[in-house]
């Protein structure tokens, strides 16, 4: 028996109403907005290997990186200018770096990102550059000093803030070789402890830490000095 040709035009018309609905259902799920990756481990892994970069006629040691280099993926990130800090008459060291404390903890509070700067002197006084990658879990620390001071081979940090749902960015995805990705959720970082990179350094350096000033030496020894919290 041979169709019946008053129905062909009603199956096309169906199959063609199911087609669009199907296109409308897989544009809907690439189009809606996707939930956030929840990273469920702990310390990130330690940066992927780079380089810093200046512009031309810039003096090394003084004026600022532009970017560090990550040859192994052929990528480059922005040094960005933070803050420049020196001590002021008769101020010491560790009084020195508890203004430091103070002034990078607020700003990765309030950013939401690490900051560091190497430490520098001239024998009498103490300065720091502090910049940032604009990274939740990592921080090139520039390796440079305000004209007429020279490092002292120590450098100085802060974490993130220690609250949930911290979102990762560009410069961790690039660092981490992918184990991050740009938007991801992280864990909570630890404000007051150094990371397991922190301690796998061969330098010595200091933690911003929120209630101390943290000190690593080469021997691995961490040393913890309190601070008036607060005041500037």
């Amino acid at each position: 028996m041979s169709p019946d040709p008053r129905r062909s035009p009603i199956l096309v018309v169906i199959a063609a109403l199911l087609a669009v609905l199907a296109l409308a259902a897989v544009a809907w799920w690439w189009l809606k907005p996707q939930p956030e990756r929840l990273v469920t481990t702990g310390e990130p892994p330690p940066p992927l290997p780079y380089t810093y970069e200046w512009p031309d006629g810039a003096t090394r040691g003084v004026d600022l990186p532009s970017t560090i280099y990550i040859p192994s993926i052929d990528r480059h990130l922005p040094i960005e200018p933070v803050k420049e800090i020196r001590s002021e008459p008769g101020e010491d060291q560790q009084a020195f770096l508890h203004r430091v404390r103070l002034d990078l903890v607020a700003y990765s509070s309030r950013q939401e990102i690490e900051a560091c700067a190497e430490i520098c002197s001239n024998g009498d006084e103490w300065s720091v550059k502090v910049t940032t990658i604009d990274s939740v879990a990592y921080c090139a620390v520039a390796p440079v000093c305000v004209d007429g001071h020279a490092t002292t081979n120590e450098s100085i940090h802060s974490h993130c803030p220690g609250r949930r749902a911290l979102t990762a960015r560009l410069a961790d995805q690039l660092l981490s070789g992918g184990m991050y990705r740009s938007g991801d959720t992280l864990p909570r970082c630890d404000t007051e402890q150094f990371s397991r990179i922190d301690l796998a350094s061969p330098r010595a350096g200091w933690l911003a830490a929120r209630r101390h000033l943290v000190y690593k030496d080469l021997s691995g020894t961490i040393q913890r000095f309190k601070g008036e919290v607060g005041r500037r």
